[in-house]
């Protein structure tokens, strides 16, 4: 089943857009309350190493679709499984990492210690959520003539 790019692309990038600002916001205003103390600068690359990777991925695709030429009656398509599957892990993702800093100053050990070894399960987790997005970028079909197959 495939259906159309255009809104699938602006739904995760919206989604990766909220939580990357979420996450920015979280981050400064722990950072203004003094959670990381002088270990800032290290919280805020293990933090940053989290979401802007993909999110940069995500701008990449939707720059290069703009600016790409289509014919008018040119339908771009792409793979439903891989956009749910993309928009679910998405979701997921951000809201464990969100969760992660959430919970940092309520574990036994430094926040920053924490965030260390958050990247146990963050960086797989990544990982598959970059696999899923590649498939649904990749998936994209050009149909001629407008016709769909959903």
């Amino acid at each position: 089943m495939r259906i159309p790019v255009a809104d699938t692309q602006k739904r995760l990038t919206s989604i990766w857009f909220s939580g990357s600002v979420f996450l920015f916001t979280l981050l400064v205003l722990q950072t203004i309350l003094g959670k990381y103390g002088s270990e800032a600068r290290q919280a805020w690359i293990l933090i940053l190493l989290t979401f802007t990777p993909t999110l940069f991925l995500l701008l990449g695709a939707l720059i290069a679709e703009a600016s790409s030429p289509a014919e008018a009656d040119a339908v771009i398509t792409v793979d439903r499984f891989f956009f749910r599957l993309s928009d679910f892990l998405s979701m997921s993702y951000l809201s464990t990492v969100s969760l992660t800093i959430l919970f940092s100053p309520f574990v036994p050990l430094s926040q920053l210690e924490f965030l260390q070894l958050s990247y146990l399960w963050l960086i797989p987790f990544q990982g598959v959520v970059m696999a899923a997005l590649g498939a649904f970028l990749i998936s994209k079909n050009t149909q001629a003539g407008g016709s769909r197959d959903q």
